[in-house]
């Protein structure tokens, strides 16, 4: 980590999407991988303008083979519009093809008119939609199961 973890947590209150606890649930995330040096949590950090732009947080998924998840896409609302967020999740990407040959990229998002640029965002880069969880969050607001399968090229 490059930053200190209130310059995470500052960039993502600047999004003004998640609540205080999703955001608490990052700062207990981000606390971990400071701090435990057996951490199954990675993080890329995106830099703009001499300061922290965004960031990804993501990890292998437990019990499975090779599936990892992307727990955390932000990009700081200054910085949106331009490209952050593409170039986070292909270097996320990248990261991942350099551990593993194989993997399956999962991420969760909301159905709330918030998160609709994200969506679309991952449908830019080929995350394809596997379902939805209905009324997850809370009624109204439904999980979106996004997903994406990569190999590394055989030469």
């Amino acid at each position: 980590m490059k930053y200190e973890i209130k310059q995470y947590l500052k960039i993502t209150k600047s999004t003004a999407v998640f609540t205080e606890g999703e955001i608490e649930i990052l700062k207990e995330l981000l606390e971990d991988l400071q701090n435990n040096k057996k951490t199954t949590y990675s993080l890329i950090e995106e830099a703009a303008d001499g300061k922290l732009a965004g960031f990804t947080l993501f990890g292998r998924t437990p019990l499975t083979e090779f599936t990892w998840d992307i727990y955390w896409i932000i990009v700081d609302k200054s910085f949106q519009g331009r490209g952050i967020g593409k170039s986070l999740l292909i270097k996320t990407e990248e990261l991942i093809k350099a551990k593993t040959p194989r993997a399956t990229i999962k991420l969760e998002t909301s159905t709330r008119n918030q998160y609709s640029a994200a969506r679309g965002l991952y449908k830019k880069v080929k995350f394809e939609e596997a379902g939805k969880l209905v009324n997850f969050y809370s009624e109204g607001d439904d999980m979106v199961i996004f997903y994406k399968e990569i190999r590394v090229a055989e030469k």
